[in-house]
């Protein structure tokens, strides 16, 4: 590990070296100038206009650029930090953008990528990345556009509709989103050793014979915004409707025992949300945002391994999130005070064989503070953050108070050359479905129980980081270190009557070192594009009762060429491999390739995913518990050979921009229902 690094060293100096002129010639392409700058937080990231051009949407621009730590799946509309270290945070003029904002994003309006790998205290916790699109804002004029992804199996659609209307400082939106999937290529086959009280071993297998998953949804979205030079005021009013039905016909011992297995779901939680953001004189300025959501779910588990089990669940959930940020920027540093006062109810009753009710009472308040600067060349960023939480169900309840401090340093060591420090500490708490008290069955030997007991834990992390910015190259080294003492792990008990019960306890720890490198290279600047990554993994698991420790490799490859009216994208992966607690698991090899042409307002393109392969594994897990031994393995005959159609069509008049900036940060999506 320790040659690889200083190889990739080496590589990134000489390449560095090749790519040192600014604003020269290098055969018959002109270098114009850095494509990124370095900032106190992170990069600003200027798109080509080969990458603008050639996308139809934020999605398949973010996938164009290749950020460091992101994965960007144009598929599935979807980002995620590639290392799963938490989330992303992703933003249009600092303000969270949806899926359907995303879809609706004006290329002829985008400035530049905001790319923030350390985040500071007002983005909140487990945000490890955010993109924030800075955009000019329209002032007259409409778009009107649709974008519409097509299995060409006819298994997989998603249609998407949407209107933007500026007339002086306002602006009126309106989105709507159908989606609909029959997939029926999803296989699994499980292998179980169970040891039992009396020391015999009982193995059981469990294998897929036909798997049916059928999704449909709705979402529509309403929006109004005011803006001027010192001030923004935006609404939206939002509407989903998710409807899953899954089949599953399994063979268990070898064909002995058929079985059945169906899950129906029904979800629809609607929100609003209205934010501030006003500019003041002498560089002061406030943003106050809420967000009140309401989510109503209801679903009915069947299976019938050895003996039938039923139940059902009605869930409701009410929650208020609210914010208020204060920012003064001084000539030697900027002050950021903020603070969030969060609130939630979940009521969920399962009625049948699993006959519960789990009231969840939940409130949060956090205020934080921190000062960012510059001392000569060094930029830093100092914060310590009190968070107050308080939850209560039945006769449990726990009250606790954590504070975060962060410290971010970074240091410019030569032209284009960087290296920053982050240090930060912070609490994780589990899903709410985990720690209700609620007991359901997963199959005949096997149940999982919430444990309300359960604690939060601390984390404390550690990233050091080096990276280059230069005309053609991006690159970055970077170590990260994770501490997680007390932490919540799952557990695998077994009873006096052989059942297996899966909960989750506070143990010892789960820690996690990483090494990661990254470049991105313009072999032909504005034509040929090259980017990769690789990730080296140590697992440290300490439960109560076991130790394991875990090695793993991750690698990541793209390539665009830009050719006129074409794009072309190859893109390949390894997949993640982890282990948590006594779980192992790894996701499958996958590679994709897309060809997109774009010809005015139209935009056509044709996605390849895992060509050559009929049934790729997707993912693969083994619990490694001493009283219970089991191997997952899926494979998805969908995912294979998969071919899609995407038709993107925009239409503007009139359009003219100013320049403008918002800033939110709130979001709920949690439903905490027990699975």
């Amino acid at each position: 590990m320790k040659k690889f690094f200083i190889l990739l060293f080496l590589v990134m100096a000489s390449m560095t070296a090749s790519a040192q002129v600014e604003g020269g010639e290098i055969g018959e392409v002109t270098v114009s100038g850095r494509r990124a700058t370095d900032k106190r937080d992170g990069k600003w990231i200027y798109p080509s206009e080969e990458e603008l051009r050639s996308s139809s949407n934020g999605y398949s621009l973010l996938q164009k650029l290749s950020l460091p730590g992101i994965h960007v799946d144009v598929l599935k509309r979807g980002i995620s930090s590639v290392d799963n270290r938490g989330e992303v945070g992703l933003r249009i003029n600092g303000v969270p953008a949806t899926q359907q904002d995303m879809l609706a994003l004006d290329m002829n309006a985008v400035m530049r990528i905001e790319y923030i790998d350390r985040p500071g205290l007002r983005y909140g916790e487990n945000v490890v990345y955010v993109i924030n699109i800075i955009t000019k804002r329209a002032r007259s004029g409409y778009v009107l556009g649709t974008e519409q992804d097509y299995d060409l199996m006819m298994r997989n659609l998603s249609e998407n509709v949407f209107a933007r209307m500026n007339i002086g400082k306002s602006e009126f939106g309106a989105n709507y989103t159908f989606g609909y999937s029959d997939m029926k290529g999803v296989m699994t086959k499980e292998t179980a050793d169970y040891v039992l009280n009396d020391g015999t071993v009982k193995t059981i297998i469990r294998q897929d014979l036909e798997n049916r998953n059928r999704n449909a949804s709705h979402s529509a979205q309403l929006s109004y915004s005011i803006s001027d030079t010192s001030y923004v005021l935006q609404s939206r009013l939002s509407y989903y409707d998710i409807r899953s039905r899954i089949y599953r016909k399994r063979m268990l011992d070898n064909g002995i025992l058929p079985t059945d297995k169906r899950s129906i779901g029904d979800s629809r939680y609607s929100t609003f949300d209205i934010y501030y953001h006003r500019d003041f004189k002498r560089h002061q300025n406030i943003t106050a945002s809420a967000v009140v959501t309401n989510i109503d779910s209801d679903g009915e588990e069947y299976d019938d391994e050895v003996t039938p089990y039923i139940y059902n669940v009605d869930g409701r959930v009410w929650s208020l999130k609210s914010e208020a940020i204060y920012e003064n920027i001084l000539k030697p540093f900027t002050i950021d005070l903020g603070m969030q006062y969060n609130r939630k109810l979940t009521d969920n009753r399962y009625t049948g064989d699993a006959s519960a009710r789990s009231l969840f009472r939940s409130s949060e308040q956090y205020l934080y503070g921190q000062i960012s600067g510059s001392l000569a060349r060094l930029q830093y960023t100092v914060g310590i953050g009190g968070s107050n939480r308080y939850y209560r169900q039945g006769k449990h309840s726990n009250h606790h108070f954590v504070l975060r401090p962060k410290v971010d340093i970074a240091y410019p060591l030569w032209e284009g050359w960087q290296l920053s420090y982050t240090f930060d500490c912070n609490q994780h708490m589990s899903q709410i479905a985990v720690i209700n008290d609620v007991a359901l069955r997963t199959n005949s030997m096997e149940m999982v129980v919430g444990n309300p007991d359960l604690k939060p834990n601390r984390v404390i992390e550690h990233v050091l980081r080096l990276t280059v910015s230069k005309p053609r190259l991006m690159a970055m080294l970077q170590g990260y270190a994770k501490l997680n003492p007390n932490s919540n792990m799952r557990r695998t008990i077994r009873t006096a009557d052989n059942i297996f019960i899966d909960t989750q306890t506070n143990q010892p720890h789960c820690n996690l070192l990483m090494g990661m490198a990254y470049a991105r290279y313009d072999i032909i600047p504005h034509k040929l594009v090259a980017s990769a990554s690789a990730q080296i993994f140590e697992c440290d698991n300490k439960g109560d009762d076991y130790r394991h420790r875990y090695t793993s490799f991750m690698g990541v490859a793209s390539l665009n060429a830009y050719l006129g009216k074409w794009t072309l994208t190859a893109y390949a992966e390894t997949g993640f491999r982890w282990m948590e607690g006594e779980t192992r698991g790894r996701n499958g090899v996958e590679a994709q390739f897309v060809a997109g042409y774009r010809t005015g307002p139209l935009t056509l393109s044709l996605n390849c995913r895992n060509p050559f392969r009929a049934h790729p594994m997707i993912h693969r897990a083994e619990k490694m518990n001493v009283n219970l031994h089991k191997i997952t393995t899926i494979r998805d005959a969908d995912a294979g050979n998969y071919v899609s159609l995407s038709v993107a069509l925009k239409l503007q008049h009139g359009r003219k921009y100013l320049d403008i900036r918002r800033r939110i940060n709130l979001k709920d999506r949690d439903a905490g229902i027990l699975k």
